[in-house]
């Protein structure tokens, strides 16, 4: 499946947020890309940890205050070793607006041309903001800026935030500025109250995202003026979970919060999708079975 000019997966089951020490031994090599973490320009420390807190059995919040790598860091020290499992890696980037959208992509553009197959546009908020700020006009400038300074082959592929009554018309921005590919959602802002700690501000993501998420590609893949590709991700932990995503119109689907909670869970489902690719031509009725 293609979702850039260059750009063909081999397998529609990708890693997102991938750990910078993925262990050995899981088959990573068999998977369509690698996206990185989000990266910054500059990096951010953070208050606690990796920023991630288990709030259900299989969801998480990703917390605002979390230690945020930047792209330096990355190129330098991280992309070697997600590089050697020879699947296209993409870089997942953000910016408080357009001119950092557009820094980062040219520091990419000249410090990792020839060893990243694109970017991720990932669009989110901040904290205070008002999440109608994001609109159909900002995602088109943040994606032509991106696109100018990547130039025509790279792939971008631009992240969007789980509003199913919104997402088509954002969509539509992102398109009309030069993205290859679309991905349907990025984390729902929420907020958790531990015992006796103070609220938590972040992103959520796993289970509780994945009935949204769905809806968020159902409205991309059948709205007729959306002609890319969408990658369907948010609480995919089993090969039914990438089946229901690809039934909605995915063409691909990126997991997450399942890698985080179980290592090695993304190359198992690619491996149990080569399995069925090779036992019928439709291996997505075959995972219902």
């Amino acid at each position: 499946m293609q979702l850039g000019p260059s750009l063909i997966l081999q397998n529609p089951v990708c890693l997102a947020a991938a750990p910078w020490h993925l262990p050995d031994g899981f088959g990573y090599e068999r998977l369509g890309a690698i996206f990185t973490k989000t990266v910054i320009m500059e990096p951010r420390p953070g208050g606690r940890g990796d920023g991630v807190i288990r709030v259900a059995d299989a969801s998480l919040l990703n917390t605002t205050d979390r230690r945020t790598d930047g792209a330096e860091q990355l190129v330098q020290e991280q992309l070697p070793r997600l590089r050697r499992y020879a699947v296209p890696v993409l870089v997942s980037i953000t910016a408080p607006g357009i001119p950092g959208f557009r820094k980062i992509a040219r520091y990419l553009a000249r410090e990792a041309a020839g060893q990243i197959a694109g970017v991720e546009v990932y669009i989110s908020t901040a904290t205070t903001q008002n999440g109608f700020d994001i609109t159909p006009r900002f995602v088109r400038d943040v994606t032509e800026a991106v696109r100018t300074e990547l130039g025509d082959q790279a792939a971008v592929l631009v992240k969007l935030p789980p509003w199913p009554d919104h997402v088509r018309a954002l969509a539509l921005g992102a398109q009309d500025g030069g993205a290859s590919a679309l991905a349907a959602a990025n984390t729902l802002k929420a907020l958790h109250i531990p015992e006796n700690g103070e609220p938590l501000l972040g992103g959520l993501s796993g289970e509780a995202l994945r009935p949204i998420a769905l809806r968020c590609v159902y409205e991309l893949a059948h709205d007729e003026k959306i002609t890319l590709p969408i990658i369907g991700t948010g609480g995919i932990f089993t090969a039914n979970h990438v089946s229901e995503y690809l039934r909605c119109g995915a063409a691909a689907v990126q997991v997450a919060t399942g890698e985080w909670l179980e290592p090695g869970l993304t190359p198992r489902l690619a491996a149990e999708w080569e399995e069925a690719t090779s036992l019928t031509s439709n291996p997505t009725e075959a995972w219902n079975s």
